[in-house]
């Protein structure tokens, strides 16, 4: 399965996202947004998602959601975040911030990237400006990993 990993900066950035379900993000050079909004066509409804808290006091995953609306690369959205956050859509959260798996330890575990040799969080989960909408192929028990850590369902 496909999993889009998203990067904040902070722990408030995330709860104003999951408490409005909406997702976006920041601004960046115009070669780099133009990539993200290329890559952005791609993020279809029903896949699913995951933030990164790239914090120094978190460094973690948290949040795993279901996409809702395709990335609107012509919107700007200024009401959620107290600054115009870029390409906004609208996401299911299936759990909350208050849930953190640390990223070092997500990469270790996780089946996708156990045998890999990858330690870099921003490599394996793809958690970089210049990355942002480039997906991560997962499987079935990655997927179910992720929710029994970081979710408020079952996959029972």
């Amino acid at each position: 399965m496909i999993l889009y990993v998203f990067t904040s900066k902070n722990i408030t950035n995330i709860w104003a996202g999951i408490g409005a379900r909406l997702w976006a993000v920041s601004d960046a050079d115009p070669n780099v947004m133009a990539g993200r909004r290329t890559r952005a066509t791609n993020v279809l409804v029903g896949q699913a998602g995951l933030i990164y808290c790239s914090h120094p006091d978190y460094k973690s995953l948290t949040t795993p959601f279901i996409v809702t609306s395709q990335p609107n690369p012509k919107k700007d959205e200024e009401m959620v975040w107290g600054e115009a956050w870029k390409m906004p859509f609208s996401i299911h959260p299936l759990g909350t911030p208050r849930k953190h798996w640390n990223a070092h330890q997500a990469a270790r575990e996780l089946p996708f990237n156990r045998d890999t040799g990858k330690t870099n969080v921003t490599s394996v989960f793809k958690a970089v400006g210049t990355a942002v909408f480039s997906p991560i192929e997962i499987g079935d028990k990655d997927w179910a990993m992720i929710l029994s850590r970081l979710s408020d369902i079952s996959m029972v």
